[in-house]
């Protein structure tokens, strides 16, 4: 069985069973803090991938680090990962949860990248714009980046709808060099 197919079935089993225990809110805040400190600690992902790092010490590392801030539910969950020797496959079993919570919600993601920060009065235009247009509940992060030079970059799930100056003039470049 292949990686995202294991990933994909363990995040569904463990979105019904939060659902149906009526814990799914519980169930999205446990798997995002978990999902964000696996992001945020390199180390982590390592003990976890590593073939030197004993079962036994995974599991006290994992049993540490989550059970005190989890409900049972997902210490529960997390038990039935340890004991089937997936805990490598961790990273991806959140990820898909999350992304299946999202979708079953009804909610959708949106990064818009802008040279400078954005008032909040013109963000909540943005995401009221993104939300009659999608039909859906936008949550919308915004990043700087001045390289872009001007106009923005908007990726919405997979899409992205590129208006900045730095594109327009990266495809000013190629269409004078080809014409050569």
């Amino acid at each position: 069985m292949n990686v995202s197919q294991i990933a994909v079935r363990y995040a569904k089993a463990f979105y019904l069973a939060a659902r149906d225990a009526g814990k799914l809110e519980e169930a999205f805040r446990d798997i995002n803090l978990i999902q964000s400190v696996i992001q945020d600690n390199p180390e982590f992902r390592d003990v976890l991938d590593s073939p030197i790092i004993t079962e036994a010490e995974k599991i006290n590392v994992l049993k540490n680090s989550f059970y005190p801030h989890v409900q049972s539910l997902t210490a529960h969950f997390l038990d039935v990962i340890l004991q089937n020797n997936r805990e490598v496959f961790l990273p991806d079993i959140a990820r898909d949860f999350i992304d299946q919570y999202k979708k079953q919600q009804g909610i959708t993601y949106a990064q818009l990248t802008t040279t400078k920060t954005i008032g909040r009065n013109i963000v909540e235009k943005i995401k009221k714009r993104l939300s009659e247009r999608l039909k859906s509940d936008i949550q919308l992060a915004t990043l700087t980046d001045p390289e872009i030079i001007g106009g923005f970059i908007l990726n919405i799930e997979d899409v992205r709808f590129d208006a900045s100056v730095r594109s327009a003039l990266q495809n000013m470049k190629k269409e004078l060099t080809r014409t050569k």
